[in-house]
């Protein structure tokens, strides 16, 4: 008996625990908080020359300044799904005072990034834009010469040929080759009420060298793609784009680099023989080649600069008469990290048909930007690293 009662005084404690009410357990919750990526880049010139928009009257622009947020975070099978929002500002906003038809929403997509592929759905960069990115003061400059356009535009916006509403999957191999297939929604603003159906779809194939060694690669870059575009107008059925290009180091240095940018985009299948409207230049048969010799200096520890010079040409195939060719030229000082004074000289030369519809009549705009740019790129709670930031997603001079 007195053996039982000093067992009793032994696990009194366990037998008091068994009795308590039990805690519910909290389930296991993996998740971190996302890592959250803010971006901006901030363009202010002060503008003067002839052009269809402004004829010989300085303005004060801000067009194509651009403020991104986006979040991401790693996913149970090790992948990384993120989302990304941001507006940049339109040639309309420098006029625009009280409503927001100056800023146009350009970055709107989820995606989904694991070792091999890459899922993305949403609005971004046409995937056939960015082919060659070549290094003008704004990236809508020389638009009609260095981009594939957007035959649904009624060109009041030059960024209806630079992003569109994408879903996407690209295969990754070993980051150097990147092979894209696409579908699109083509913003339609010649018929505001097509609706948002799919109207073209296409195909891209990219090389890249490794990051960080781009400078190091004779050709750190080259690629092309192909895009079908289904239109219901002038007898056309659908017009196959097709555009080619590269980056050639010739002098590979990381502190004295020299570069040369080259493109040919080919449109074909349109039966348009004259022009009646505006987005019958986006649309008729046409070549054009550009190139960009570039000079970038990058000393250790200060401010570098660059200077550039972008010439391009275009032939209208099946319009008698019809091309246009237009340069770009210029020089950018880093003042500090991600601040910029921008200096450039611009001039387009069109036809006299051509210049009737794309730039009321004037043959030959030019203009003169001299301002300031302001980039920057933060990142809180990081815990993963995309293989991109939100400010390569912008257009960029100097590559931060």
């Amino acid at each position: 008996m007195k053996k039982l009662f000093c067992m009793l005084i032994l696990f009194k404690p366990l037998l008091s625990w068994a009795t308590m009410a039990q805690p519910v357990p909290i389930p296991e919750d993996q998740s971190l908080s996302p890592q959250i990526e803010l971006a901006a880049v901030g363009i202010g010139t002060l503008n003067y020359g002839r052009t269809a928009e402004h004829d010989g009257q300085g303005t004060i622009s801000f067009s194509d300044s651009s403020l991104l947020v986006g979040a991401s975070q790693r996913l149970y099978d090790e992948a990384i799904g993120s989302f990304t929002l941001g507006g940049v500002t339109t040639d309309a906003a420098d006029a625009a005072s009280n409503d927001s038809s100056g800023l146009f929403i350009h970055q709107a997509f989820v995606n989904y990034q694991s070792a091999q592929w890459e899922f993305l759905a949403g609005r971004t960069d046409n995937p056939s834009a960015h082919t060659v990115d070549f290094p003008t003061l704004r990236g809508d400059d020389l638009i009609t010469l260095l981009n594939p356009l957007n035959p649904f535009s009624n060109g009041e916006s030059a960024e209806e040929h630079r992003y569109s509403n994408v879903v996407s999957a690209t295969l990754n191999q070993n980051l150097s080759y990147f092979e894209n297939i696409h579908a699109q929604h083509l913003i339609n603003s010649v018929d505001t009420n097509s609706g948002t159906g799919i109207n073209s779809a296409g195909i891209t194939f990219q090389y890249l060298a490794p990051p960080g060694l781009e400078v190091f690669d004779r050709v750190p870059s080259w690629g092309f793609s192909y895009d079908y575009v289904h239109i219901d107008s002038n007898g056309t059925s659908g017009i196959s784009q097709i555009s080619a290009g590269g980056v050639i180091n010739l002098n590979k240095s990381v502190t004295d680099l020299i570069d040369l940018h080259i493109q040919d985009i080919l449109s074909v299948g349109s039966n348009i023989s004259t022009f009646q409207t505006l987005p019958d230049t986006f649309q008729a048969d046409s070549n054009s080649v550009a190139a960009s010799l570039r000079y970038l200096n990058s000393p250790f520890g200060k401010g570098g600069y660059q200077l550039a010079l972008t010439a391009a040409y275009k032939n209208y195939l099946k319009v008698t008469g019809a091309n246009s060719w237009g340069t770009a030229l210029s020089a950018i000082k880093r003042l500090g990290q991600g601040f910029d004074l921008a200096i450039q000289y611009q001039g387009q030369w069109r036809s006299t048909e051509l210049a009737a519809i794309q730039s009321k009549g004037i043959d030959y705009e030019q203009s003169v930007d001299v301002g300031l740019v302001f980039s920057f790129d933060t990142i809180f709670n990081q815990h993963i690293s995309p293989r991109r930031s939100l400010l390569n997603q912008q257009h960029q001079y100097i590559p931060n």
